[in-house]
């Protein structure tokens, strides 16, 4: 294959899994919280976070994972109680992470990772890497980032037509469906290590 076709195939695939498009209603429900420019700033955040974390594990991950001797499913395990968690706390209100008022901790968990930059895009990054080399890596990741952001900033004007109502049942419906993402999570990740 060519380096054009190359990028094309891992851009694909990299956007599939990253899938802005299916998270954004997280997004929506989660940016719903805080107001006005706040918004766009978590979003913003998010995406530059979940950027970092997909380019340290393009360059360092596959190491990392293997000295510390964890395999790409018992990181899926985890993630998966990560993001079980925090859905569980949403759903009864149990106050977490950044509901102390920092948005910043709502960008960075669950916006950045596990959403974005969660198992499956780390997995695929790693692949891609190993598959096409890192500047392939490198380049179809900046692809996806340049348009999982307006993807995700689009999100922000959602929570606007819902208003506050609106935002908070569809916030807790979210939440009801990320426990089962992260539930099917932990079942992959289970299932591939028995």
């Amino acid at each position: 294959m060519g380096f054009l076709e190359d990028l094309v195939t891992s851009s694909i695939l990299l956007f599939i899994v990253l899938d802005p498009v299916g998270v954004s209603p997280y997004f929506a429900s989660i940016v719903g919280r805080f107001e006005g420019g706040e918004r766009a700033r978590v979003v913003r955040v998010a995406v530059v976070s979940a950027g970092v974390m997909l380019l340290g594990f393009t360059l360092a991950g596959g190491f990392m994972l293997e000295v510390l001797s964890v395999s790409e499913y018992e990181f899926m395990i985890a993630a998966g109680l990560m993001l079980l968690v925090y859905a569980a706390a949403d759903l009864f209100e149990v106050p977490i992470g950044y509901r102390g008022g920092a948005s910043e901790g709502a960008a960075i968990f669950p916006l950045a990772t596990p959403l974005l930059a969660g198992p499956g895009s780390v997995a695929t990054i790693l692949y891609i890497k190993d598959t096409y080399g890192v500047e392939i890596a490198l380049l179809s990741l900046g692809l996806n980032l340049a348009v999982a952001y307006p993807i995700l900033r689009s999100s922000v004007s959602i929570v606007g037509l819902l208003g506050r109502h609106g935002t908070l049942l569809i916030g807790k419906f979210m939440s009801l469906i990320m426990a089962g993402f992260a539930v099917s999570i932990i079942v992959e990740g289970v299932s591939a290590i028995m």
